[in-house]
C-alpha cells in the first residue's frame, strides 16, 4: 500500500524539494514531481539543476523526447505521469493515480488555501487506511 508523508508549514517548498529529491537520487529512487503547469515544472527543474556540482539531480520535464532516460520527472498532466517510485504532489488536488506509487510526499505551505486543501487530502488518505506520516517543518 502506498506510503503517505506530510510536510506542514512549509515556507521553502522548492527548497524542500531539492533536499529531499538529493535524497532520493542518492538512493537511486525514481521521482515524479507532480505540479499544476509546465511553468512551474520548468521553474524547479532550473532549481535542481542550479545545485552545487556535489549535489547534481538530472531531472526533466515530463514531456521532453528523453524523459524515459531520466530518474527525477517534473509532470503537470496525469497523462505524463511514468514512474511509479516516489511522487511529489506540489498541486492542491488530489492526484486520482497516486496510489500506483510507493511514496507519496504531500508539501502544505503555511497560507490558509494551502492547509485547507491539505486537510481535505489527509482527511481522504486517513479514511481509507494509508499510512500517514506527518513532518510539521515549523517546528524543526
Amino acid at each position: 500500500m502506498t506510503k503517505i508523508r506530510f510536510y506542514t508549514d512549509v515556507t521553502e517548498p522548492v527548497a524542500l524539494i531539492q533536499h529531499l529529491v538529493n535524497q532520493a537520487w542518492a538512493r537511486q529512487r525514481r521521482v515524479t514531481i507532480y505540479v499544476p503547469d509546465r511553468d512551474q515544472a520548468q521553474a524547479i527543474g532550473d532549481q535542481l539543476w542550479q545545485q552545487t556540482a556535489d549535489s547534481f539531480v538530472p531531472n526533466v520535464l515530463a514531456d521532453a523526447a528523453n524523459a524515459s532516460l531520466t530518474p527525477v520527472h517534473l509532470a503537470w498532466l496525469p497523462t505524463q505521469i511514468q514512474h511509479d517510485d516516489l511522487l511529489f504532489n506540489c498541486q492542491a488536488a488530489l492526484p486520482k493515480f497516486f496510489s500506483r506509487f510507493r511514496h507519496v510526499f504531500e508539501l502544505i505551505g503555511t497560507d490558509e488555501a494551502d492547509k485547507m486543501a491539505g486537510r481535505q487530502r489527509w482527511a481522504f488518505y486517513r479514511d481509507r487506511g494509508y499510512e500517514i506520516q506527518h513532518i510539521n517543518k515549523q517546528s524543526q
